[in-house]
């Protein structure tokens, strides 16, 4: 906690004491961002459907229902994040931003698990093993073995699937918050 940390007033982001309010406004804007994805065959989905195009050997009758569904899923997913970007430019991005990202993340890893069972052996090749670290994530010129091992990451980036279903549920549903004991008690106060 950097209780002694003195900021000037330019370089402060809102007002004296509404960091968290800060914070809160960047992570919606982040997991908007996220949850949006690219243009349907900019991709995950696109890779797949262009793999199913140009193999036909890959191809069998239960894997086209998959596809289809993993299509129609993504380019609902697509068009919601454009609605959901088009209201945030309107005004301050809200707690949607979690169901979209959410969203997203489930439909990432089902079409890169999808994408290595239309492969087979040939989609468990990894096509970089330097261990260097990326600049950015790019899902479209990589193969499906990094797809695969990268889609695992969007449900912890942005905040995991799991307090975004709290989010979800408290700040868009209205539910009522799970029980907390400490709710009340100041960060710094808490027994560890």
């Amino acid at each position: 906690m950097l209780t002694s940390a003195h900021l000037a007033d330019a370089q402060r982001i809102g007002d004296v004491g509404q960091g968290w309010q800060v914070a809160l406004t960047t992570l919606n804007s982040e997991r908007v961002a996220i949850g949006s994805g690219a243009p349907r065959e900019g991709a995950m989905i696109g890779k797949v459907a262009a793999a199913w195009r140009t193999q036909p050997e890959l191809r069998n009758p239960a894997m086209h229902d998959e596809l289809m569904r993993l299509w129609v899923e993504a380019e609902v997913t697509r068009l919601a994040g454009e609605r959901l970007r088009q209201q945030s430019a309107a005004g301050q991005p809200g707690p949607e931003g979690s169901a979209m990202k959410l969203a997203f993340a489930r439909l990432a890893q089902a079409t890169s698990r999808f994408e290595l069972d239309l492969h087979g052996e040939a989609g468990l090749r990894y096509d970089d093993w330097t261990l260097l670290p990326t600049v950015a994530v790019d899902f479209t010129r990589r193969g499906p073995g990094y797809r695969y091992l990268r889609a695992k990451g969007n449900s912890i980036e942005g905040g995991t699937s799991e307090i975004l279903r709290n989010v979800i549920a408290e700040r868009v549903l209205g539910l009522p918050p799970e029980h907390r004991v400490d709710k009340d008690i100041a960060w710094k106060d808490l027994v560890r």
